[in-house]
């Protein structure tokens, strides 16, 4: 079952175009190159500018899980650290 994964990064003062930046050089190219990711977008905030959300469509939440031990995962994780003050992730199944 396909699993929705929403993870809402809050950006370091100043730093969300960057996130947002890296995310779509880096980051989605990375994610998409996995074959248990279907597909990835990222956003910048209306209304709250310096909030950043990414969006990864997973072939299953086993997929997911898979994926979160791999270098991979260690490698867009450590992308993020120079920009995000934190982040909150979740995940949606659809009927």
């Amino acid at each position: 079952m396909m699993v929705l994964e929403r993870v809402e990064i809050t950006a370091k003062d100043g730093m969300a175009g960057a996130l947002l930046a890296a995310l779509r050089e880096t980051g989605i190219p990375l994610l998409t190159g996995t074959q248990s990711c279907v597909a990835a977008r990222a956003g910048g905030g209306v209304e709250n500018p310096g909030k950043v959300i990414l969006l990864v469509e997973w072939a299953s939440l086993e997929a997911h899980e898979a994926f979160k031990k791999t270098q991979d995962y260690i490698t867009l994780a450590q992308m993020l650290v120079p920009f995000a003050n934190g982040a909150v992730a979740e995940h949606f199944v659809f009927a």
